[in-house]
């Protein structure tokens, strides 16, 4: 359902940025308090936590989704061959050692003795289905992508696999470490992984109740051992105020996207803690350049220049954010430091309008999802658009129908976000800048033949010095020909009931690590 922004709300963000100069069971308060006295000896803790999810996940098959809400259950349930560690290294999941063979070929050693939660074996065969699975069109993985320069999987035993590109290809370890790269039973795919799904992880799906939770249960034959939480229910609750109001009354163990005005509230609670860092994240504002008033290069840069990025990050943001022109942040091989961008200049923004012959008030429209976050960055840049005579509409929708809408030739503007989870810009970079993900994740339809062959370019070569300049290179041209606009960097943020101990967070809460967590 389509919802605008209320004018009032439109008034109050003229005010701020003006200002700045420019059901699942789970935790609860009878759970949090579990050392009661019984003959004289404490209860131990229910091992179980409650975590609100702000979404519903719209599968449990990792191959046929590209969405942040399906992979926080996914990477529960299912793993990779090499996962991302805290420190940004690649690290052995289901893969315990790889050498290159050549130039494009890898082997991968696989770790043995490891069963599927339906108890098929997991060998090279599975891993080979699995990749080929992803790839393949009959799929409709929109993540096909990651492996789309996979030429060639190879069982060379039980427990070796040899994985060859067609061309060499340096990002590739950093792609396995991609949850849409989960190792399947090939068994349970026979059947419906979407709501059946079996994987090698550390958890199970217990239950799950559409529009309302996702209910796991600890996996008893893990690899790893036994998680110590015996279930983890994610709730689904939209809302980061009442996410925060559960928070506090002890009926949720965990929360993502922390509200910059209410971090100091949380950490003011002998009870709970709350952690913020430079995770992988981007804030963008995207342009059509397909056709419309955007295909006109003066509309977007004046659109840029009215927007003034710094006030958002300082007044809305509230330190939860960072500033940057590159695509991908400092945490990310391939950012770009001191990228020139445009500069917030509301007057020479009305100049370029005219000179353009734009008769304002030009109407646009800019579509974004339902957040907290999205939702009032979508009314300051609706406001400051104001002011250079852009009428913009607002359309706020759920997650599943902003990708339907932006997926049409003729949607306008949009505002998103983006992870670059495999923490190397040819993720990024690829997706959303090259001619061929026309259709698929470049929803600007931009067309530049030099950054595809940049492109092209920085995946051949092993060399990080050159592959950085090649990087440099393809943002600078971005920021000329602007597609994009990076609005900001969005610190990761997670706060919790401090009984929750040993998780592990790192980067952005698909990550999520519970294998050593426990109620204390």
């Amino acid at each position: 359902m389509k919802k605008r922004v209320l004018p009032l709300l439109l008034a109050l963000s003229l005010a701020v940025l003006s200002a700045c100069g420019g059901g699942g069971g789970g935790a609860n308060n009878q759970n949090q308090n579990q050392n009661q006295q019984n003959g004289g000896q404490t209860a131990a803790p229910e091992q179980v936590i409650t975590i609100a999810h702000s979404g519903d996940p719209t599968t449990l098959d990792p191959h046929k989704s590209f969405n942040g809400y399906v992979f926080t259950v996914t990477n529960q349930i299912y793993e990779t061959l090499l996962y991302r560690a805290a420190d940004g290294s690649l690290q052995p999941r289901l893969a315990t050692e790889w050498t290159p063979v050549d130039e494009t070929t890898w082997e991968f050693k696989l770790r043995e003795g490891v069963k599927f939660s339906d108890g098929t074996p997991f060998n090279a065969e599975a891993v080979k289905f699995s990749l080929e699975r992803l790839a393949d069109p009959e799929t409709k993985g929109p993540g096909a992508f990651i492996v789309n320069m996979i030429e060639e999987i190879t069982v060379v035993d039980d427990h070796t696999v040899h994985i060859r590109t067609e061309v060499p290809f340096t990002p590739l370890l950093a792609h396995l470490s991609h949850p849409v790269t989960a190792i399947v039973s090939p068994t349970a795919a026979a059947g419906d992984l979407a709501k059946e799904p079996a994987g090698t992880g550390p958890f199970l799906l217990e239950d799950w109740k559409a529009g309302d939770s996702v209910t796991l249960k600890a996996n008893p034959d893990y690899w790893g051992g036994k998680p110590r939480l015996e279930r983890v229910v994610l709730r689904v609750i939209p809302e980061a105020g009442t996410q925060l109001t559960e928070l506090k009354a002890g009926t949720v163990d965990l929360i993502t996207g922390v509200q910059p005005e209410r971090f100091d509230e949380i950490e003011s609670d002998p009870q709970l803690s709350a952690t913020k860092f430079l995770g992988w994240g981007s804030m963008f504002l995207g342009f059509n350049m397909k056709e419309g008033p955007l295909a006109t290069p003066e509309v977007r840069q004046a659109i840029a220049m009215a927007i003034d990025r710094q006030g958002i990050v300082d007044t809305l943001r509230q330190g939860m954010a960072q500033f940057g022109n590159s695509l991908v942040p400092p945490t990310v091989f391939g950012s770009v430091e001191n990228l020139d961008g445009p500069e917030y200049d509301p007057e020479g923004a009305k100049a370029l309008l005219a000179q353009a012959g734009v008769t304002t008030p030009l109407k646009l429209t800019l579509n974004t999802f339902e957040g907290a976050e999205t939702q009032q960055i979508a009314q300051a840049i609706q406001a400051q658009l104001s002011q250079i005579g852009i009428d913009l509409e607002v359309v706020v929708t759920d997650y599943g129908a902003f990708a339907e809408a932006i997926a049409q030739d003729d949607h306008g503007l949009w505002l998103s976000s983006w992870g670059t989870v495999t923490m190397d810009a040819d993720y990024t970079l690829w997706a959303l800048l090259h001619s061929q993900q026309h259709g698929a994740d470049n929803k600007a339809f931009y067309a530049n033949p030099q950054v595809d062959q940049w492109l092209e370019e920085a995946r051949l070569t092993p060399d990080d010095a050159q592959r950085q300049a090649l990087y440099r290179q393809i943002q600078e041209q971005v920021m000329a020909d602007l597609p994009y606009l990076n609005l900001y960097y969005p610190l990761s943020s997670y706060a919790k009931n401090d009984r929750l101990q040993g998780e592990v967070f790192p980067f952005a809460a698909i990550n999520l690590d519970l294998r050593q967590a426990e109620v204390k």
